[in-house]
């Protein structure tokens, strides 16, 4: 019996640290689309992702973002930390995020806009 609850301690003491390790770093340009907040990630699919608030989190970076892109020239780059989220629309990708740093307007890390701009 006490191997049992060794076995099940080690397997939720895992779980939580697999938890805390599903948050990643997501680089890219930011704009508003339909009310949402979208990153297009600075990769060569340049894959989208949906921002949003997490729902158990007082603070609320994506909102702050949304109102702050309003005053920022574009291309508006940002360094998301979030973790990912399958949500059923027309990209089908989210990030609830964490935190945001970097956020830099008139920068792109894209590679079309890096090609471009010669």
């Amino acid at each position: 019996m006490r191997s049992l609850c060794v076995l099940a301690g080690a397997m939720l003491l895992g779980l939580s640290a697999g938890a805390a390790l599903a948050q990643d770093l997501y680089i890219g340009t930011v704009d508003v689309q339909k009310d949402q907040v979208i990153l297009t990630r600075c990769d060569l699919a340049a894959n989208r992702y949906v921002l949003r608030d997490r729902a158990e989190e007082q603070e609320k970076p994506v909102a702050r973002l949304r109102e702050t892109l309003k005053t920022l020239k574009a291309p508006v780059y940002v360094e998301v930390i979030g973790q990912y989220a399958e949500i059923e629309s027309q990209d089908g990708n989210a990030l609830d995020v964490i935190a945001l740093e970097g956020l830099k307007a008139g920068k792109s890390c894209h590679l079309t806009d890096a090609l471009g701009s010669k």
